[in-house]
């Protein structure tokens, strides 16, 4: 397969999200958005990744930094490229270029704001990509007309796009068609500069548009591949409040997913949240309202019967955690049981078969193995 490099746009204000900081380094319940994006991308081994900036670069190459200082991206170091002004995503794409100089193969153009992608899709890409010997292969989505989302118009076989029609500018006809374009484009390095050095502005915008390349490849007569995405949630952008509530209801869920495939049991999964640092082991049971906050640990066999917050708590196995118990930087001995009302402050140290009954707080004390503090205590 030829080599691969990796251009995530990434330059975006973000006005709508109430926030000064730049739009991808917004915080979902897993991360900033780009740390997502980054993640994604570097399970691919790219041979460079470029992050284009634009607001807020100073933060956004710190951040980068910090995730590289992490260890939880790529081992190349990522490159930053500038948009100096918001004209448009082909500009934006353009930015990269000098970053790109002496790459030669594929180029994925990924947004800095579309976090849910997932490796398996781009993989998918990869291949499909290289199976139809294309120029270009671009990810689509389904999409409930009418959308505000460009329309995938495919040619007379159905395995080609012969163009990309905006929304405002389709037929009563293509406006019922429901695939459309993401953005998301999978490019030979051949063509993408001369395609990116031949674009205009000359539109009602006088921005730069990406999906003027598409044009240009079918135009030429080169291959333009469309993938449909398995699941469209995967494409979700991020504008508004709104659409970073969706975007984190699906990384919970994928999350909870992810846990019960390892072995945990959910009563009610919709009211539980879980920090992304959480580690929760085999035969646990969680029931409702629960949230296990920052970098709890929670053993083998645990049962918590809901309403519980626990924050940077560790605990061990075959534990029972009764109703509306909060613990934080707590440790929880085996076999012991807590609640339910019960309250562990910061140094609170539960040894094995311990017994911590209702309307008890703790703080700063350890009870030793077999020890009981059954009700309407402070201990400190």
């Amino acid at each position: 397969m030829n080599s691969l490099a990796v251009v995530v746009l990434a330059a975006g204000l973000g006005k709508r999200m109430g926030s000064d900081l730049p739009k991808a380094l917004t915080e979902t319940v897993n991360g900033s958005m780009l740390e997502l994006v980054l993640s994604s991308a570097s399970k691919l081994s790219p041979e460079r990744i470029v992050v284009v900036a634009g607001h807020g670069k100073e933060l956004v190459e710190q951040h980068i930094r910090e995730l590289e200082a992490a260890q939880s991206l790529s081992k190349e170091p990522i490159k930053i490229a500038i948009q100096e002004q918001q004209l448009g995503t082909g500009d934006a794409a353009k930015a990269a270029l000098p970053a790109l100089e002496g790459f030669s193969g594929l180029v994925l153009i990924l947004y800095g704001d579309t976090p849910l992608i997932q490796e398996s899709t781009l993989n998918g890409m990869l291949h499909l990509h290289s199976e139809k010997e294309a120029t270009i292969t671009l990810l689509s989505a389904f999409a409930e007309p009418p959308s505000p989302y460009g329309r995938i118009i495919r040619d007379e076989t159905g395995n080609y796009v012969e163009k990309i029609v905006e929304a405002k500018d389709c037929s009563p006809r293509e406006v019922l068609i429901s695939e459309a374009n993401t953005g998301v484009y999978l490019v030979e390095s051949v063509f993408l500069k001369p395609a990116l050095d031949a674009l205009t502005n000359d539109n009602a915008q006088g921005e730069y548009y990406l999906t003027d390349i598409i044009e240009k490849a079918t135009t030429e007569g080169q291959r333009v591949i469309p993938m449909l995405a398995a699941d469209q949630i995967e494409t979700q952008g991020v504008n508004t409040k709104a659409e970073l509530s969706l975007v984190n209801r699906e990384l919970k869920r994928r999350r909870i997913q992810d846990l019960i495939a390892d072995g945990v049991t959910f009563l009610d999964e919709s009211s539980v949240f879980i920090d992304k640092d959480v580690t929760i082991g085999e035969g646990t049971v969680i029931g409702p309202q629960v949230q296990l906050r920052g970098s709890t640990t929670l053993g083998k066999r645990v049962t918590l019967e809901g309403g519980a917050y626990l924050l940077d708590t560790t605990v061990a196995d075959n534990v029972l955690i009764r109703l509306s118990v909060r613990a934080e930087s707590a440790r929880i001995g085996e076999n012991t049981n807590v609640g339910p009302f019960a309250h562990l402050r910061p140094g609170a140290d539960l040894h094995s078969e311990v017994r911590v009954g209702n309307f008890v707080e703790i703080k700063n004390a350890t009870l030793h193995d077999g020890a009981k503090a059954s009700h309407l205590s402070y201990l400190g």
